[in-house]
């Protein structure tokens, strides 16, 4: 899919809302900061500037045999004063500056986040992890550069012109009327292009990230590339997409080039016409010596800011552009919420209940039409079936990660949409097919759904772990459950990795289990220890279990044949095979191969 489409980019007035969204807390502090800087800034820019120039006034009408104290005494004072209190303001600006700046910083890192994992299993399931987590950490250095640059920069530079024509318009209007034409021709070409800058570094941040994420993806999987001897090819592959950054860089830089050259022409033009009239009026003796140092010094200097700003725009700009994909994220409503008066998940008995269920996938292909089933408390029932019969997707409509567009589905006569999502996962234990667990210790990932526990309680762990077999392995390990498993857990097996899962599943003891493929990783002797504890953990349980092996199955209550998004046959492992001799299960049946139902 269209990676524009993946991650559909924000306007810049977008971005910037949201930027400000994650300030708007710390408004206080950072209105305190940029009036210091404002103040320090008037202090060096204007009021220094004013001192010289009294000062150069005092030295064309000297007396004969002035005295240093009489003559400057009080200029020299002030200027000590407006020294000291500039550097004192902008001290105290920075310090109250980042302050406000981390805690927003802090603030756009954790509502980031929160969002992210607000959004639909379906969502992320689309997207690449690798460019989900590039686009966040881009976003919150970026969102810093955009506060810093205009704090620092933007708003230093606007204050100095400003306190430039306001001097100027007093010592020498004529001056000040085209420093203010320099002030608008330099906002006018800003305003005419800055869309075209923003819209190149945009670019530029959508490829960067893009090539982040490959690159991040190939890591994850670099035993896929290396067992497949494509390192050439994925080599190959990120030096493409590097390439295709460097190039959309490239283009921006042109695009802010030529836009800087519209600028510094407009501006080398006006500054000489100042400076022209600043001359002129001094032939004419319109102004005094002093004025024309304030029209000297404020053309070149304001300029020069100016100039300087440039790199401001392009810094604002570009950090722009790299916050505007995140916040393309942001700006996208979760496909799966709470409902507005949704309450927390009471289970009893544990009965689930699909109600005339209808489920169709985001491209229009109809799964389920009308679905009846009911499984009563404590019974243990086994989905299976050819593949994409339906039966994961009907553990993971139980468990909210997609929505049904009819009918209703119920623990304990609640609709699992009435209630919150987070209540309704904390009642339901979950063994997936191919367990991911955190890169943290054993214990810790044992202990992770389990309610109440901050930190991992180590008779509960050797209790779960015995049960699960997971005691066998750990006690090998030299740091037993202080075992940091890896990413994904790819440190452990597949069948290490299943039996950690189904421990965790234990320790949170959750009224409804649902096991998908929850043996699939086994080998025959692991199998056979992990029976026993499947049938432990399923005591006093609603259990669903989708399996294809034959001993996972043959001693459930009641066993559901699902074909084509429909149940077409129910009953007991014994019942169904002294059925009709043309029943789907029969055929499975006499199809298995090593313990497996064929699919």
């Amino acid at each position: 899919m269209d990676d524009q489409r993946l991650f559909p980019t924000a306007s810049t007035r977008d971005t910037f809302a949201y930027c400000w969204k994650q300030m708007r807390r710390d408004r206080a502090s950072f209105a305190v900061a940029w009036t210091a800087i404002a103040a320090g800034t008037l202090a060096s820019a204007v009021a220094g500037p004013l001192i010289f120039a009294t000062l150069l006034a005092r030295i064309a009408h000297l007396p004969a045999r002035a005295g240093l104290w009489s003559s400057f005494g009080p200029l020299v004072i002030s200027y000590a004063v407006v020294l000291l209190a500039s550097t004192l303001l902008w001290r105290a600006a920075g310090w109250v500056n980042w302050g406000a700046t981390l805690r927003a910083f802090s603030r756009a890192i954790t509502n980031g986040y929160d969002h992210l994992i607000e959004l639909s299993h379906a969502w992320h399931t689309d997207r690449p992890s690798g460019e989900v987590i590039s686009t966040l950490e881009t976003f919150s250095w970026a969102f810093v550069e955009i506060i810093d640059t205009a704090s620092w920069g933007a708003l230093r530079v606007g204050i100095t012109a400003l306190g430039a024509i306001a001097v100027l318009a007093y010592a020498a209007w004529p001056v000040a009327v085209v420093m203010a034409i320099l002030v608008l021709v330099f906002a006018g070409v800003l305003w005419r292009r800055m869309a075209k800058v923003v819209a190149a570094e945009k670019e530029f941040a959508d490829t960067h990230s893009q090539a982040t994420g490959v690159i991040a993806d190939t890591i994850a999987n670099l035993t896929t590339v290396r067992t497949q001897g494509a390192e050439d090819r994925e080599m190959d592959h990120v030096a493409q997409v590097v390439a295709g950054s460097v190039r959309a860089d490239l283009k921006a830089r042109r695009v802010f080039s030529a836009t800087r050259l519209q600028m510094e022409s407009s501006m080398a033009l006006l500054n000489w016409v100042a400076i022209l009239v600043g001359l002129v009026l001094a032939l004419h003796h319109v102004v005094a010596a002093g004025a024309i140092y304030l029209v000297l010094f404020y053309v070149t200097f304001v300029g020069g800011s100016l100039e300087e700003s440039f790199e401001f725009v392009r810094s604002i700009s570009r950090a722009a552009g790299r916050c505007a994909k995140f916040v393309g994220i942001a700006n996208t409503r979760p496909e799966i919420v709470d409902a507005s008066d949704a309450t927390d998940l009471a289970v009893a008995g544990g009965a689930v209940e699909f109600r005339g269920v209808h489920f169709a996938y985001r491209q229009g292909r109809t799964l389920f039409e009308g679905l009846d089933l009911r499984i009563e408390p404590g019974e243990h029932v086994g989905l299976v079936g050819p593949s994409g019969s339906g039966k994961t997707t009907l553990t993971k409509l139980v468990l909210r990660f997609m929505d049904i567009q009819g009918g209703s589905i119920r623990i304990d006569g609640q609709d699992v949409s009435r209630v919150t999502q987070r209540s309704l996962r904390r009642r339901v234990s979950y063994v997936p097919q191919e367990p991911h667990l955190l890169h943290r210790s054993i214990a810790e990932n044992i202990c992770y759904g389990a309610v109440g526990l901050e930190r991992p309680d180590m008779e509960l762990v050797h209790r779960v772990g015995r049960a699960a077999h997971v005691e066998e392995f750990v006690r090998e390990l030299p740091e037993g459950y202080d075992t940091v498993v890896g990413e994904r857990g790819l440190k452990l097996s597949g069948g290490q990795r299943q039996r950690v899962a189904i421990a965790q599943a234990m320790a949170k003891a959750a009224p409804v289990l649902i096991l998908d493929e929850a043996t699939s990783a086994l080998d025959s002797e692991s199998e056979a220890l992990v029976q026993e504890a499947l049938w432990r953990l399923m005591e006093g349980s609603t259990a669903i279990v989708v399996a294809h092996r034959l001993a996972t199955i043959a001693r459930l209550d009641r066993i559901v044949v699902m074909d084509g998004g429909r149940i077409v046959e129910e009953g007991t492992h014994g019942d169904l095979l002294t059925g009709s001799d043309d029943g789907l299960y029969r055929r499975l049946w006499q199809h298995q191969s090593g313990g497996f139902l064929a699919a």
